[in-house]
Formats: structure tokens, C-alpha cells, sequence
């Protein structure tokens, strides 16, 4: 008996051990897990938008190969187009969503959400839910223009015959249904945009890119489906519609009850749109448009001036250095709405500590991101497979790709900076943006036709390292000088 208990006992104390080891590793994980992410930042809203970006990344290169299979040049020049055209959103909606989520970030700072409602300070929900229903209705109207126009402006461009003689191709492929209803589907996702903007504005970003990371996943196999099977453009229709989709869950299901507030008028204090929104939203717009000139002008005209295949090659390298770009923006892109609850609060240190700790994080994942992209490009140069090759024929080389690969990166520093200054509310970089964006369409258009794509890229890093990089570091200095002193001293 007394072996038995004996037994029983040891067998007991093992157990214990065993599951308290087992305990502490986990604990130890789960500890180790949570320094690292606080550590390089890594939070719910980060974490999903660095995977959506991760996702973008790895499953890219197939997309561009399914692309350079099943595309021929004249199709691949129409579908980069057909993107570039698409910007012309801007031209309707102003950029209003980026003073959407400063606005109700500064709003959202009083209130929280509580089983799906909205609860906190009565003026700063009035001033959320008046902010909301009057952005429904300038989208609605925006929505409207945007697919005539639009639609109207890409019947205009694409109707008209290429001007080189090489590129006989493009007029037999089919692009007037597809481009239509592209118009449509992205027309149908404006009036859903302020209120998922709104969404990010009051902390909702771990949800918001938790549903975004599945749109990009689905959105994924949804182009590769209509690539593989013969659909040609009809696969941008189709990542559109996965897009709308996610958008329309997020507003009407997941966040139904939050949105139920925004049917009645607001109770009491209401945001002025003249005094509040319009300052802001008028500077910014007239710098997305200037902005569109010059990221979007250059590959129509290579589009319209040059041989076929070479607005494709263009494009794809752009695609992939934006999709770096914004991969590495994830980390303080999404401290947007942090930033505007610090500032709203005067916690300018606190603002500064995390601002410049994530623009480092930031800056050294693009730098790395751009010399690795440049060092595959040149890679693969060098490779004589034919599938190599043929993937070498719809990209830019190893020079013009370093170039654009330079510029994103001193870029990437011009845009944090950026950033930061608009979550005040305030938007001085209007002439600085003017005057960036017109040297940088200025050197494209004027280097592109001698030198084509290569012009293209020695004059977009020509305009970001020489213009824009140091106009827009000027203001930020300046701005932070000015409206956190005394309290500050240099970060």
C-alpha cells in the first residue's frame, strides 16, 4: 500500500512538474512573443497589414509571371494602364479620406467602443456621427462623377490610335466592356470609403486589416483564376469586386451596430466643414492630383509614345516597388490614429518617442526591401533559362530599377514626415507638393522621350532626391519646431 501511494505520489509530482515546464515554456513564448513584437512595434493593426503586404509580396512574382505567360505585351500594357488611369479618383474625391481618419482621430480620443457601440463624450460622438453622414453624402455625389468621367476619359485614351507603328497588337485586343465595368465596381466602393476611413480614425485598424489581409488573399486567387482561365483584363473587374466585397462586410456586418448611430442626426455639437475639413481637404487634394501627374503621367505616355510592351515593363517594376513601399509603411501608417489621439492630448514626447522609433523600423525594411528587389533583378539578368529570360523581357533592367529602387527609399523618409504633420490637422506642404510634383512630371516627360523608361527613371529620382526630399524635410523641421515648443527639443 504504502508502494502503491508511493508510486502514486511520484507519479503525481512528475505530472505537476511536467505541466508546470510546460507552463513556463509557454509562458516564456508567449513573454518572448510579446518584447519582440513591442520591441519592432508589431500590434493586431500592424501585424495584418504587414501580412496583407507579406502576402502581396510572395504571391506577387506569381502574378507577374502568370501575367508575362498568359498576357501578350499589347494586354500587359492595357491592364498597367488601365491602373494608372483609375487614379484619376483623386480628380473627384480630393483625398478627403486622409483628413477623415486625422478628424475622427482627434474625436475618437474621448470616445470607445463598447459591445459595438459607440459611447464616451456626448459632443465628440455628435461631432463623429455629423462628420460621417456629411462625407456619405460628398461621396455619393464624388461616386457619380467619378464613373462618368472616368469612364469617359479611358474611352477618350484608349480609343485613340497608339501613336508608334509596332504597336498594331493593341487595338485587337478587347478592352471596352472590361474597362467599363471596372469603372463601375471601383464607382460602387467610393461611398463605402469615407466610413471604413472613419473606422481607422477611431482604432479600429486591427480589424479593418484583418479584413483587409483576407481581401488581398482573395483578391489574389480570384486574379490568378481569371488569368489562368482566359479572362484576360476581366481579372482587375474581378480583384475589384472581392475589394468591394470586404469593403461592404466591414460597414453593413461587422460594424453594423457601430454605423447604426450614424442613421439619426447628430444630438448636439456638429464638425464645420468649412472651417474643419475643407482647409485641409483642398491642400491635399490639389496635391494627390499633382501627385497622380507625376507617378501616373509618365506610363501613359510611355503607353501612348513607345513601343509595345514597354509601358508593361514599367509597370511591373512600379507594382513592385510600391507594393514594398507599402509593406514598410505598414509600421507607421497605421499610428496615424495614434498619432492624432497624442496630439489631441498634447503628449508631444510620447508623440515623438514613437514616431521616430517606427520611422527608423520603417526606413531600415525599405532600404533592405529595395537592394534586395535591385540585387533580383540583376540576378536574374544573368540567368539564360527561358523562363528568366522571358520574366527579364517584361521587366526594367538592373539599371533604371536601381534608380526607382533609390528614390523609393529617400522617399520613404519624405512620406513618414509627412505623415506626421498631417496628423495635426494641418497640411503646409501645398506649395512644397506643387512644386516637388511638377519638377518630378517635368524631368519624367522630358527624360522619358529621349531615353524612354531609363529617362523616366534618372528623372523620378532626379525630382524625389533633389525637390521633394528636401522641401518636405524643411517643413516638418520648421512645423515641429513651431507647434511643440517649448516643450521639445530636437528628436
Amino acid at each position: 500500500m504504502s508502494r502503491s501511494g508511493r508510486t502514486e505520489n511520484d507519479s503525481g509530482d512528475d505530472s505537476g512538474k511536467e505541466q508546470l515546464g510546460k507552463t513556463r515554456v509557454t509562458g516564456d513564448r508567449t513573454t518572448l512573443l510579446k518584447r519582440v513584437s513591442l520591441k519592432y512595434g508589431i500590434d493586431g493593426a500592424v501585424g495584418f497589414a504587414i501580412l496583407a503586404r507579406l502576402w502581396q509580396l510572395l504571391t506577387g512574382p506569381v502574378t507577374q509571371l502568370l501575367l508575362v505567360w498568359s498576357f501578350s505585351k499589347a494586354t500587359q500594357d492595357y491592364y498597367y494602364a488601365f491602373s494608372s488611369l483609375l487614379g484619376m479618383q483623386i480628380f473627384v474625391e480630393l483625398s478627403l479620406h486622409v483628413v477623415l481618419i486625422s478628424v475622427s482621430s482627434h474625436e475618437w480620443s474621448r470616445l470607445s467602443l463598447v459591445e459595438g457601440e459607440i459611447v464616451g463624450d456626448a459632443d465628440a460622438k455628435s461631432r463623429l456621427i455629423s462628420l460621417g453622414r456629411m462625407m456619405l453624402r460628398w461621396y455619393g455625389i464624388a461616386a457619380l462623377v467619378f464613373a462618368t468621367v472616368i469612364t469617359l476619359a479611358g474611352l477618350l485614351f484608349f480609343s485613340q490610335t497608339p501613336l508608334t507603328a509596332t504597336a498594331v497588337e493593341r487595338e485587337n485586343v478587347a478592352w471596352l466592356t472590361p474597362w467599363i465595368a471596372l469603372v463601375i465596381v471601383n464607382g460602387l466602393q467610393l461611398p463605402l470609403l469615407p466610413l471604413t476611413s472613419i473606422l481607422e480614425g477611431c482604432q479600429q485598424l486591427a480589424v479593418v486589416n484583418r479584413v483587409r489581409f483576407w481581401q488581398a488573399v482573395t483578391g489574389t486567387l480570384g486574379v490568378w483564376l481569371a488569368i489562368s482561365t482566359g479572362f484576360g483584363l476581366w481579372s482587375l473587374v474581378a480583384s475589384s469586386a472581392i475589394r468591394l466585397g470586404g469593403e461592404y462586410y466591414l460597414v453593413a456586418v461587422r460594424y453594423r451596430r457601430f454605423f447604426g448611430a450614424f442613421r439619426l442626426p447628430p444630438a448636439a455639437d456638429q464638425v464645420d466643414w468649412q472651417q474643419e475639413i475643407l482647409p485641409l481637404q483642398w491642400r491635399i487634394g490639389v496635391q494627390g492630383i499633382m501627385l497622380w501627374l507625376a507617378n501616373s503621367l509618365p506610363l501613359l505616355l510611355i503607353f501612348k509614345g513607345r513601343p509595345e510592351g514597354e509601358a508593361a515593363q514599367l509597370g511591373m517594376t512600379w507594382t513592385i516597388l510600391t507594393a514594398l513601399q507599402g509593406a514598410s509603411l505598414a509600421w507607421i501608417e497605421t499610428r496615424r490614429p495614434v498619432f492624432g489621439a497624442l496630439i489631441a492630448g498634447k503628449k508631444y514626447r510620447e508623440l515623438d518617442e514613437l514616431f521616430f522609433r517606427m520611422m527608423r523600423m520603417s526606413m531600415l525594411l525599405m532600404t533592405l526591401a529595395a537592394f534586395s528587389f535591385s540585387l533580383t533583378v540583376w540576378w536574374i539578368g544573368t540567368r539564360s533559362e527561358w523562363i528568366f529570360e522571358r520574366l527579364a523581357s517584361r521587366m526594367l533592367g538592373v539599371g533604371p530599377t536601381a534608380m526607382f529602387a533609390t528614390a523609393m527609399v529617400l522617399l520613404q523618409y519624405a512620406l513618414c514626415t509627412n505623415l506626421y504633420v498631417r496628423a495635426h490637422k494641418r497640411d503646409p506642404f501645398l506649395l512644397a507638393s506643387i512644386i516637388s510634383s511638377v519638377s518630378l512630371t517635368a524631368f519624367q516627360v522630358w527624360l522619358g522621350k529621349q531615353y524612354g523608361s531609363s529617362g523616366v527613371a534618372a528623372g523620378y529620382l532626379l525630382g524625389i532626391g533633389c525637390v521633394q526630399v528636401p522641401l518636405w524635410t524643411l517643413i516638418w523641421v520648421r512645423t515641429r519646431k513651431a507647434w511643440h515648443a517649448p516643450e521639445l527639443g530636437d528628436g
